[in-house]
């Protein structure tokens, strides 16, 4: 991963896909956080290792049992969000740049409905099934970025955009029975990031990434 200047902020990228904007003010925490990625990346990790954790009183990216970023309260608050929603739409654009690079090739196993790229419904899950294990063997807690499907490979990344513009990428782990338009059933927090939570389906158009397993190493 690189950062670089770019007017008034600093820009943190992985494989030339900007990932996160950083305030100049802020420039240290981008600078550490190429570090601590270029650090991880060289050592490899699977894809599944990374994670959304509260720690230490704050809400953190990390990879494995290493914190890759700690969001501070302070930096959250400058830019009027919350510290775990900044965390996971770290998240998710790690996924997305990652799967820029590593994913393999997209065969028919990875069509919806006959296509890599569809407009569709989704629908979302969360609450009672926080502990629960996943059709892949993954235990589900409330900050992973996850979809169901009905057939994709496990650890196929999708991205979901919805009609105003908003998108999160999620990783599939587990099985779905399509219902009708529904396509997907997307976790509680990628709900949240695209703003539908307070729907129980939503309008999203549905683009596969493809599969990525371990980065980095050797």
């Amino acid at each position: 991963s690189t950062y670089a200047h770019e007017g008034n902020f600093v820009i943190w990228s992985i494989e030339g896909v900007a990932v996160w904007r950083f305030p100049k003010s802020r420039a240290a925490d981008a600078y550490e956080l190429s570090d601590r990625f270029n650090r991880l990346f060289k050592a490899g990790f699977e894809l599944e290792d990374l994670q959304v954790e509260k720690s230490g009183g704050a809400w953190s990216l990390k990879i494995g049992k290493n914190s890759l970023y700690s969001v501070p309260a302070d930096y959250a608050a400058s830019i009027k969000q919350d510290a775990q929603k900044i965390a996971l739409q770290m998240m998710s654009r790690v996924y997305e740049a990652l799967g820029s690079r590593f994913a393999g090739k997209l065969t028919s196993d990875y069509q919806i409905r006959g296509k890599y790229d569809i407009s569709a419904a989704v629908s979302w899950y969360g609450g009672k099934f926080i502990g629960k294990k996943f059709a892949n063997g993954e235990r589900f807690t409330d900050t992973h970025l996850t979809a169901a499907a009905k057939s994709l490979p496990f650890g196929t990344l999708v991205k979901l955009i919805t009609p105003s513009g908003k998108y999160v990428v999620v990783r599939v782990t587990d099985r779905f029975k399509e219902h009708k338009n529904r396509v997907l059933d997307i976790s509680h927090a990628a709900a949240e990031l695209l703003g539908i939570k307070n729907a129980g389906t939503a309008a999203a158009r549905i683009k596969v990434i493809g599969k990525v397993d371990r980065v980095g190493g050797k």
